[in-house]
């Protein structure tokens, strides 16, 4: 019995194994190739038509995509030759940092950045060694302004997404605490301590101190708004006939914005002297499609198209899909379409109240104001304001942090020690 199951078994191993099992077909043979038959080459990125090359890296500068530019080029050979080199002319528009601003200004750590393309929401966090063999003096419009560590500390405008450095002749003057480029690369540094303005070109031997029509504080406090504004760098190209009169006619800004909170007229004239004091009041020029405007923030916000033929104010009530932040430090404004948390036809600005900041919401239509948050959303810490809320950040957060917080001059910094 027990040798017929031995059969058995050694049977049952010698049938084949069915189909449908799991088991691994032998390879099948390849097919050899007819020798004369030559053998497609892959795409060659290398040879596209100039003209092509050109037209998919001009597309990245239509939303000033700069970063994305210079991977083009860093392709290959032919294609950096096929493609403009931003550093061939460093005052081409085309390759300035338009719509960018870096948002993480701690100037700690090993150079790296967070930079936000307002005109399409994108975030770049990007490493700048370079950062570290200079004093930061504070960015503008996307630039960055650096001195030399070593006396006599001359000045550089270097663009964080084409890597390029424009060095100035000047040394930079004593304890400047703001500085903006403007749109032909000129610098122009505020000092707070003198109320100066100096202006300088990169081939310019020295900075020169600006004359204006007026020595009081105001004017230079409210220049000063526009500078953080980024109004600066549209008002400089103007003839100087007319940056005299806006220089005289920003303090009278500042005051009439103020009454028209009280006084809901549809047009106000300049008739009256300018006001006094106006470096703590949340009011700033920004540029919106084209047009300069007056926002103001607290306590109620409201935004105003400045004539400056007339000198007159024209109350808003509406900025279509885009948005403004604004604190008593600088303003913002973004294109809402490309950031869907933050509310169109909106000011956002900050409440003071002691040591804590909250960031409020206002229509402009109904000027109806709203807390983001019943809880603080900052707390003021030295001269900072940190926020309060664990991470991640919101965009609306991100943004009214950057508003509120301006980091001081490394440089000016070092001086006072």
């Amino acid at each position: 019995m027990s040798r017929e199951l031995e059969r058995a078994a050694m049977a049952a191993r010698e049938v084949p194994t069915p189909l449908s099992s799991a088991v691994l077909l032998p390879p099948a043979k390849r097919m050899k190739r007819d020798p004369s038959c030559s053998e497609p080459s892959p795409a060659g990125w290398s040879t596209l038509p100039d003209d092509l090359v050109r037209r998919i890296a001009d597309s990245f500068l239509v939303n000033n995509d700069l970063d994305y530019y210079m991977s083009v080029r860093g392709v290959c050979p032919s294609w950096r030759a096929a493609t403009d080199d931003p550093s061939s002319d460093t005052r081409d528009p085309r390759f300035h940092p338009r719509g960018w601003v870096v948002l993480d200004e701690d100037f700690q750590g090993d150079g790296r950045r967070v930079l936000l393309n307002t005109l399409t929401g994108r975030f770049l966090r990007k490493k700048l060694p370079v950062l570290l063999d200079y004093y930061v003096m504070g960015t503008s419009g996307g630039f960055f302004v650096l001195a030399d560590k070593s006396p006599p500390h001359t000045a550089h405008v270097f663009n964080p997404l084409t890597c390029c450095m424009v060095r100035f002749a000047a040394p930079v003057p004593h304890m400047v605490v703001l500085s903006e480029v403007d749109s032909s690369l000129g610098l122009a540094l505020f000092c707070d301590s003198s109320r100066r303005i100096y202006r300088a070109a990169p081939d310019s031997e020295s900075f020169v101190a600006v004359k204006t029509k007026s020595k009081k504080p105001a004017v230079y406090d409210c220049f000063r708004k526009a500078a953080v504004g980024g109004v600066y760098a549209e008002i400089s190209g103007l003839k100087s006939t007319i940056l005299a009169e806006m220089i005289a006619f920003l303090p009278m800004f500042m005051r009439i914005g103020a009454q028209m909170q009280n006084r809901g007229l549809e047009n106000i004239n300049f008739s009256d002297d300018p006001h006094t004091d106006v470096k703590d009041i949340q009011s700033s020029l920004v540029v919106l499609s084209g047009q300069m405007l007056l926002v103001s923030g607290a306590p109620v916000p409201f935004v105003s198209q400045v004539d400056m033929d007339a000198a007159t104010l024209h109350p808003l009530r509406s900025i279509g899909r885009f948005a403004i932040f604004i604190s008593n430090r600088r303003c913002l404004a973004v294109d809402t379409d490309m950031f869907p948390s933050i509310e169109a036809n909106c000011v956002y600005f900050i409440q003071l109240l002691g040591s804590s900041a909250y960031i409020c919401k206002s229509n402009i239509e109904d000027r109806k104001v709203q807390r983001i948050s019943e809880n603080p959303d900052f707390v003021k810490q030295g001269k900072r304001f940190v926020l309060i809320a664990c991470r991640p950040v919101t965009v609306i957060q991100l943004l009214s942090s950057y508003t509120i917080n301006i980091p001081d001059s490394q440089l000016a910094w070092q001086q006072m020690l």
